[in-house]
């Protein structure tokens, strides 16, 4: 397989301090030479189950779902068993500890025959697909996977989460197409609230300042009490779009929160010193200062900021951010009230400008790796690619992620719509979330296409998801600033360890001065010369350096 160029606009990938990331460096012909497959059991043709005649142990390491009660009595996994007459030997290791014994495995040698699902980071499929201990994957993709050779001409912009800087290929990545993640940042406010007072959706933020005055001083939950929170949100320890300064920032610059960084004028820029990113945070400390913006929203969790929307007595919440993945902050709580939340489009900035934060999709790209110690790798490239046909799991009645028709999913009714509007293929039964032992979920990768991902039947049961489809595209998609979105990159092996440092630095000054000064504890305009020192300090000019360079090699 031959590597294809690909338009730096086209990339997608936030880069994140848990991914240290190396720049692609164009087309590498010959890339596959040198690449070794190991002999092991005959399998047999492409398309021709089982794939060997004789059972095939497969070692594999994997990250534990929650929703999964045991991956060895599974009934998807005995299905796949029986089709494939590939045995699974798992080595299943919880979430928390997933990083720590990865890299255990990965420094004391003790590998096992695949990687699926197990956390993978960028740097670690360059430095040690380089040391030979993950096998290049070109030729096994382009002999035995011709699901995952589909998915690579559908969707040309997965090159750069699949090519590392030698040409080769390292891992298979896990792909879903989901519209309304494209655009994570968004803000749902009560309508109730919005009607009791006369008021209407807020389209710039002096409109959004205006209403969350009117709902701290005119009683919109009619108690009689001052006790209403005009606007909140949660801590973005794992999520950087929970927070309610992520989704103000867009009216004020391109705002990034894994990386701060952003595309301007074709150069690659740092965006939380540029005077906009200054004009946001003055904004947000006036929302703090007047009390219109629960200080807490930048400490506490996620049950917190739903407790106020579930409040028994009735919503004290205003307005409130969402999840990366779409669900609405309140968490569609048993109260009902979540469907009383309307989106808020990004607002306008003082002087009619917005950059809507679009990441277009995001692969995890570590999630299939075939190691040195694999001793079948073509019946392992088999039987992963079967993964990648959403459309024919179906087909056959069985799906690691939606589990067996009947008891999973069904087929849906004559007539019924997908959440697009275009005819639905799939019926969901099961809700996710529920533990079983009847599917995988997001055990194994796979690539739901943007196809796939929106025929899911428009039930009520994926009402949210309906309104988070519309939302994104009548509110979120007409403010998009994707080209300003910095590309995913793999960095040159020599950059990898400085690199990740000094991110990690350099997101540590901004997360604490950005609280000092929305808090008040640092002042915006007598402080900030402080603060840019300490992101020189921190490294932010070599930061730059190696992005730019590594930038200007696959804008070409």
């Amino acid at each position: 397989m031959k590597r294809k160029k690909v338009l730096a606009s086209s990339f997608c990938l936030v880069l994140s301090m848990s991914m240290v990331l190396s720049a692609c460096s164009g087309t590498k012909d010959g890339a596959n030479s040198g690449e070794k497959e190991n002999t092991g059991a005959k399998i047999n043709p492409v398309g021709k189950y089982p794939i060997a005649d004789e059972k095939i142990n497969l070692k594999v390491f994997t990250q534990q779902d929650v929703n999964v009660e045991n991956l060895e009595t599974n009934d998807f996994t005995k299905w796949y068993e029986s089709k494939t007459n590939v045995h699974v030997e798992w080595e299943v290791v919880p979430k928390s500890a997933a990083a720590e014994k990865l890299q255990v495995k990965l420094a004391g040698g003790d590998l096992p025959e695949v990687f699926m699902s197990a956390g993978i980071t960028d740097s670690q499929l360059v430095a040690y697909g380089s040391q030979g201990l993950f096998m290049p994957l070109n030729d096994l993709i382009d002999k035995y996977a011709p699901n995952v050779k589909k998915m690579m001409k559908n969707s040309p912009w997965l090159d750069q989460y699949m090519y590392t800087p030698d040409g080769k290929i390292y891992s298979i990545p896990n792909v879903g197409e989901t519209f309304h993640a494209t655009m994570p940042k968004k803000l749902f406010i009560y309508k109730p609230w919005l009607d009791k007072l006369g008021l209407q959706i807020p389209t710039t933020t002096e409109e959004l300042y205006n209403v969350l005055l009117a709902f701290k001083t005119k009683d919109p939950n009619g108690n009689g009490k001052a006790d209403e929170i005009p606007l909140s949100g949660a801590n973005g320890t794992t999520n950087s779009n929970n927070e309610p300064e992520s989704f103000i920032m867009q009216s004020f610059v391109y705002y990034d929160k894994t990386s701060y960084l952003m595309v301007d004028k074709g150069q690659v820029e740092f965006a939380a010193d540029k005077p906009g990113y200054k004009e946001g945070l003055k904004y947000v400390r006036r929302l703090v200062q007047d009390g219109l913006l629960q200080p807490d929203a930048f400490i506490q969790d996620r049950k917190a900021l739903t407790a106020l929307a579930e409040d028994p007595a009735g919503s004290r919440l205003g307005a409130g951010t969402a999840l990366y993945w779409g669900n609405m902050t309140i968490d569609n709580g048993p109260s009902g009230r979540y469907k009383d939340y309307v989106a808020v489009p990004v607002l306008k900035g003082p002087n009619g400008q917005f950059f809507g934060f679009d990441r277009g999709h995001v692969p995890s790209a570590g999630a299939f790796v075939i190691t040195r110690n694999n001793k079948n790798p073509e019946a392992s490239m088999r039987w992963i690619d079967w993964f990648f046909d959403e459309h024919a799991k179906l087909n056959e009645g069985w799906s690691d992620y939606l589990g067996q028709e009947g008891v999973g999913w069904k087929k849906p009714e004559s007539g019924m719509k997908g959440i697009d509007g275009r005819p639905a293929t799939y019926h969901m039964i099961m809700p996710f979330g529920t533990k079983n032992n009847n599917r995988w979920t997001q055990t194994a990768p796979r690539y739901q296409d943007e196809a796939f991902r929106m025929s899911l039947a428009a039930t009520p049961e994926a009402e949210t998801e309906v309104r988070l489809q519309a939302n994104t595209k009548e509110l979120y998609k007409p403010f998009s600033k994707a080209e300003m979105q910095v590309p995913h990159m793999f960095f040159k092996e020599e950059d990898l360890a400085k690199f990740g440092d000094i991110q990690k630095n350099i997101t540590t000054v901004v997360q604490d001065f950005m609280l000092k000064f929305v808090t008040g504890s640092l002042d915006i305009e007598k402080d900030w010369g402080k603060y840019t020192q300490e992101l020189d300090n921190a490294g932010l000019q070599q930061y730059l350096k190696i992005v730019r360079e590594n930038y200007s090699k696959i804008k070409k």
